[in-house]
């Protein structure tokens, strides 16, 4: 948990970056670059996408410095630009599918192979189980198992209320049980209904 204090030297940091201090933009960039990769690695489930997202989210940052307050910890800002960049990249990747799909139906010729990494198998199903969950409970399970925040930072993060928050990770974790153990039929259900606005 941060302080009120780390929030004020957050505050000044991202105040001297904003203002073209490139050692304070440097100190931004090494402390949050790792945990924002892995967090975007996880959300879209491919490096080189998690690359662009990554570059993506630290100029929308760069652009907006002059507007964090310091009433969250900067990490965390960060990490809500990162969690809506990868949410918009997975509503793109989504709409083109749905386009080839529909190609594909039309056009008598074979598909190409798939570009997709091939991972062994119990990688490969995790990982399916992961993109099978809307963008919000993906965010919330990745935000709590992997980057161990408390449900009020995930709620700052997905911009939304505490126990929305907690909804969001126990369906998610609910879903990958049932997905990584064969109840696919339910969860699948499950998953539409977090779709749900």
């Amino acid at each position: 948990m941060t302080t009120e204090r780390e929030h004020r030297q957050d505050e000044l940091l991202a105040s001297r970056a904003a203002g073209g201090d490139e050692g304070a933009w440097r100190e931004i960039y090494e402390s949050s670059c790792q945990s924002l990769f892995s967090l975007l690695c996880f959300q879209v489930g491919d490096r080189e996408a998690a690359k662009d997202l990554l570059q993506d989210t630290y100029v929308t940052a760069l652009s907006k410095l002059d507007r964090y307050r310091g009433e969250g910890p900067l990490g965390a800002w960060l990490r809500s630009i990162a969690v809506r960049k990868s949410i918009d990249w997975r509503r793109a990747w989504i709409r083109r599918t749905k386009q080839r799909l529909a190609l594909a139906a039309e056009s008598t010729e074979p598909t190409p192979p798939s570009q997709e990494p091939r991972f062994d198998a119990e990688r490969a199903a995790f990982q399916n189980a992961l993109d099978r969950l809307s963008p919000k409970q993906r965010a919330a399970l990745i935000l709590r198992e992997v980057e161990d925040l408390s449900f009020r930072e995930i709620a700052s993060t997905l911009r939304c209320r505490e126990a929305t928050a907690r909804v969001h990770y126990h369906r998610a974790r609910e879903g990958m049980r049932r997905m990584l153990t064969g109840d696919r039929a339910r969860a699948i259900a499950d998953e539409m209904e977090g779709l749900q606005p």
